[in-house]
């Protein structure tokens, strides 16, 4: 069955909170895909981030959390968790920012003013006792002990990074319990919140598609009750951390750094913390993306020290008994392999041993000849397309800032001069690609230029901000997106 999608961020939708939620505008945005017979919504990792690594949503605290920016504050006066009174109470005009823009430091602030509220009271009429979280604590007891204890060790140590803490899990104060208890109570609320918009999703048969990222961050849970999973010196200290090296996306490399996975410890215990991960994406998501796949064949190893990329080395992962054993663990795992950068002959037959779709992107389609495997005529069925993704350039800015060689190409191959905008063209090719999966990004289909964009690749603090205006769904981009996607046979109806 051909079908088509929108890649569009949780955080990118409209809100007068100054961050995309869970709430009203997310139902409406499902009821938008629906109407222009869309079959999926590509979204960026759910997981929570932190200041630190500039809430890159790549570089999670907790591999297993939800990231409770999300948390609509509307549904908890709904829920009886907060009062409209109280809500009318707070000068929203305190927080407000550029509309275009996501501050996460005032949303934050302001946020929290609202969960503290919300936890007291929850606290004075005993939801605790509550069998709906008495439940969610007992599915997620693997995971949300350490992640709520993590929390709250960072909480009382001033957000500091874990080194320099003064109070450790050995040597708790009073508040720590309080604390614990509150961070617990945003992931029940977060994975409420989630469960009930994804059943909305599903019932109106639009799939939600997730993305699971190859590595977290130091500062997490995970890295600090359990750095048996990670590479470290016999200080317990990372000395080598991940990226990659000169691709299409930088020049010069990108050094994430995040630590490196110890797979031989992983392969000793039959992969079970990453299995575990899949296992939990996959309730939270009906298709899920594992982004940088090829690390599973062998990762980018760069010294701490430098952080120079393009001085990394590559080693070797047992990449094939993992996905034998995950096969064996999650049989009809509905899995996409972000397959970008460097792919090696290994990658690729790594790629069709798991039999995964991997991914096409037709921005870098040409930059060679018409042997590139990006350009839709080399597409086949097992692949997902996109115009681009969230490391891309939108069209608008590819348009501007490409080669010229590589824009005379284009041109000839999708004849842009015949179309109003040029986006349109590239639109086009993908959705008439033979592709099962076209994804299109909010951005394409409004011809959004570089100031739309969702990251750039090797920077850090102008990432993960953009948003949508309450008007921009609106009915003639409704009725374009539902003609071109009709036009190719992708149009579901409902």
């Amino acid at each position: 069955m051909r079908k088509a999608g929108i890649l569009l961020p949780i955080f990118s939708l409209p809100s007068k909170y100054g961050i995309g939620s869970l709430g009203e505008e997310a139902y409406k945005f499902i009821d938008f895909l629906a109407r222009t017979g869309q079959s999926v919504w590509q979204i960026l990792p759910l997981t929570s981030t932190s200041p630190e690594d500039f809430f890159s949503p790549y570089k999670t605290n907790g591999a297993f959390s939800g990231n409770f920016d999300f948390i609509d504050i509307d549904f908890l006066i709904r829920d009886n968790f907060l009062s409209q009174n109280f809500v009318n109470s707070i000068d929203l005009k305190e927080f407000e920012t550029d509309p275009r823009y996501i501050h996460y430091e005032k949303v934050r602030k302001l946020k929290e003013i609202f969960f503290k509220e919300a936890f007291k009271n929850f606290k004075e009429k005993e939801f605790f006792k509550d069998p709906n979280f008495i439940t969610f604590e007992k599915n997620n007891s693997f995971w949300l002990q350490e992640f709520c204890s993590y929390m709250a060790l960072k909480e009382i140590n001033s957000f500091k990074h874990y080194s320099t803490w003064i109070y450790s899990k050995e040597n708790l104060i009073s508040d720590y319990e309080n604390i614990f208890n509150y961070h617990k109570f945003l992931q029940f609320l977060f994975y409420k919140q989630w469960f009930e918009l994804k059943k909305y999703a599903n019932n109106k048969k639009i799939e939600i598609f997730g993305d699971i990222p190859m590595y977290i961050s130091d500062d997490s849970s995970d890295f600090y009750f359990h750095k048996e999973l990670f590479l470290t010196n016999e200080k317990g200290e990372i000395s080598s951390v991940a990226g990659v090296p000169p691709d299409e996306f930088s020049a010069t490399g990108q050094c994430w750094g995040n630590p490196l996975y110890n797979w031989d410890y992983l392969k000793s215990t039959n992969f079970s913390w990453w299995i575990e991960r899949i296992k939990k994406s996959l309730e939270l998501y009906d298709i899920l993306r594992i982004d940088h796949f090829r690390a599973f064949e062998s990762f980018y190893s760069i010294d701490i020290k430098t952080r120079n990329a393009t001085n990394g080395k590559w080693i070797k992962t047992p990449g094939k008994e993992f996905f034998k054993t995950l096969k064996k663990e999650i049989p009809n795992a509905n899995i996409v392999a972000e397959d970008l950068g460097i792919i090696t002959e290994e990658v690729q037959a790594l790629l069709n041993y798991t039999g995964y779709p991997g991914m096409k992107i037709i921005q870098f389609g040409f930059n060679s000849d018409a042997n590139n495997l990006n350009l839709p005529h080399r597409f086949h069925k097992n692949t997902v397309a996109y115009t681009g993704t969230h490391d891309n350039a939108t069209l608008a800015e590819w348009l501007l800032t490409t080669s010229k060689n590589s824009l005379e190409y284009a041109k000839q191959y999708l004849r842009l001069e015949t179309y109003d905008k040029y986006s349109e063209a590239f639109i086009r090719s993908v959705m008439a690609s033979c592709s099962e999966l076209a994804i299109v990004p909010i951005q394409d289909w409004l011809d959004y230029g570089s100031w739309a964009r969702i990251n750039t690749p090797s920077t850090v603090e102008i990432n993960w901000k953009f948003r949508l205006l309450k008007d921009e769904l609106n009915e003639n981009l409704e009725n374009y997106i539902s003609y071109i996607t009709g036009l190719y046979g992708r149009y579901v109806n409902r």
